[in-house]
């Protein structure tokens, strides 16, 4: 199994990051996306990543993180990629569901990384709470769909526009809500082809234990539940998502 999208970087798993590893992979949970979200994170990130090559790099400007980013984050950005082996951009996007981030601001900057994922060449891995219809426009003004949303939550028919552009979904925790009705039936209607599936630890948790730390082991009883509601075998769940988050992000080639 392959977690497409988490913060194993994230300082909260600094005391016992070894162990969760291990715990996850005896889980058969090999691999890890993880995703820095500013400049300051990108150095640890890469030494994480040699110390565990179970951990797979990206790096991206989170739009949590606005206030903090500069312009000239992304010529860093730009430098950093060119040299250090990096499976995708990102985390990058856009967040209206915050509303003290400003729009203009994330604009910006996420449209800018856009660029930088043509010009290297990379697949997006993208933020867009709130903002999916936004996210999309910037991905056609810039004719670019090789991008993955994590955490999706978006309506049937942006789905279906989405889908036609060969964008791919990566669903966590969320899902494993019993009451969460809207997002079991966006589920049910992505193709299997277009699927991934992620933690996003340690945020994100499994409903109800939303405010506790989210920890790697947990993709398995996410995976279990996808299985569970659409009424598929789990080993064909596992390896056609595999052959997904794969392809998505050429890790053969890495």
């Amino acid at each position: 199994m392959i977690d497409a999208h988490i913060h194993l970087d994230d300082k909260r798993f600094d005391k016992d990051r070894a162990t969760l590893i291990k715990n996850a992979e005896k889980k058969g949970i090999n691999k890890f996306i993880t995703a820095a979200v500013s400049v300051s994170g990108f150095s640890k990130l890469k030494d994480i990543s040699e110390k565990y090559p179970s951990i797979i790099p990206s790096y991206g400007l989170h739009p949590y993180y606005i206030n903090q980013h500069k312009k000239d984050d992304l010529k860093y950005l730009n430098l950093w990629l060119s040299s250090n082996n990096s499976c995708a951009l990102g985390e990058c996007g856009l967040d209206f569901f915050l509303k003290d981030l400003d729009k203009d601001r994330q604009q910006f900057f996420f449209e800018a990384q856009v660029e930088l994922a043509k010009t290297h060449n990379l697949p997006l891995i993208l933020h867009a709470r709130g903002a999916v219809a936004a996210v999309f426009q910037g991905l056609k003004n810039a004719r670019y769909y090789n991008a993955m949303i994590h955490s999706y939550n978006g309506s049937i028919e942006q789905t279906k526009q989405l889908l036609d552009k060969g964008i791919k979904f990566s669903f966590g925790g969320a899902m494993c809500n019993l009451n969460a009705h809207k997002l079991h039936k966006l589920v049910k209607y992505c193709p299997i082809d277009s699927i991934m599936f992620e933690t996003d630890a340690p945020d994100q948790n499994l409903f109800p234990n939303n405010k506790i730390r989210n920890i790697p082991a947990n993709l398995q009883k996410i995976i279990a539940y996808y299985a569970e509601l659409t009424n598929q075998n789990i080993n064909l769940v596992e390896s056609n998502s595999d052959k997904v988050t794969t392809k998505f992000f050429k890790l053969n080639n890495l």
